[in-house]
């Protein structure tokens, strides 16, 4: 039998010598550890748990889906029919305006027909002031420009003979073949008779007075039996010699034109 315990000392007094602590103990198999000390966790939370299956979940995306293109559907729809009764409703009022301008249009020509007559004589005016323009187009008043052919020539000197080639309505005035020479629409050859020897010169420069003048050229000059002179000029007018008395706009322009030639004259 032992007697070591003989040996110890009495009231329980640990040994000085130290003592291995005890391994800590590994957990059982089956077992999870426990939270770490120091780790948040988070207390008094609501505990929730989704059990819903995934195809419930699409299923009602779907739903939501088919609901929105019902709805964008049924705006479209309201969208067309709101533009068709529009157009309907400004097709009618084009309808209705249309008919009441075709209403009035036929009142006006029954009014017309009553002044027949009058739109007649209308025609037949507008007709007359046409063909007199036309008949115009290429008179000239002949009696009053060899009076003024007249007023050109020296004192004591006459016209002795005249000869008149001018255009017609439905013919245009031959024109010179020769360079340098203006355009012409009558010609007038005449004889001057002068007591006395005349001065070409002067003939023709008084002729560069008259409407219209183009250009002159002097002919023979020969003695008269008894005394006296005679000499032939040729002289070739433009269209500011025409009358136009049908023909207001173009008679104000030859009337500025002559005013406009005499004070160039005058000038020189």
């Amino acid at each position: 039998m032992s007697l070591a315990f003989l040996t110890k000392p009495i009231g329980g007094k640990k040994s000085a010598e130290p003592t291995e602590s005890p391994s800590p103990k590994e957990p059982k198999a089956g077992r999870t550890a426990g939270p770490v000390r120091g780790a948040s966790v988070a207390v008094g939370g609501a505990p929730r748990v989704d059990l819903m299956p995934p195809e419930i979940r699409v299923k009602r995306s779907q739903l939501r889906t088919r609901r929105s293109l019902r709805l964008g559907l049924f705006g479209v729809a309201v969208v067309v029919i709101v533009g068709c009764g529009a157009s309907w409703l400004l097709a009618t009022v084009a309808q209705s305006t249309l008919t009441a301008a075709q209403a009035q249009a036929q009142q006006l020509i029954a009014q017309q027909a009553t002044y027949s007559d009058v739109t007649s004589t209308q025609k037949s005016i507008a007709l007359i002031e046409a063909g007199q323009k036309v008949g115009d187009s290429s008179e000239i008043d002949w009696q009053s420009y060899l009076d003024k052919l007249q007023a050109t020539l020296p004192a004591g000197t006459s016209l002795s003979t005249v000869a008149v080639t001018s255009a017609t309505p439905t013919a245009a005035f031959a024109q010179a073949t020769a360079p340098l020479q203006g355009s012409r629409v009558a010609t007038i050859v005449f004889t001057v008779t002068s007591p006395s020897l005349p001065s070409v010169p002067q003939l023709l420069n008084g002729l560069k007075t008259l409407p219209g003048f183009v250009d002159a050229t002097p002919g023979s000059l020969s003695a008269i039996e008894g005394g006296g002179y005679t000499v032939n000029l040729e002289l070739h007018i433009g269209t500011q010699a025409f009358a136009n008395r049908f023909d207001e706009a173009a008679a104000a322009a030859n009337k500025k034109a002559i005013e406009a030639s005499t004070s160039n004259q005058g000038g020189n």
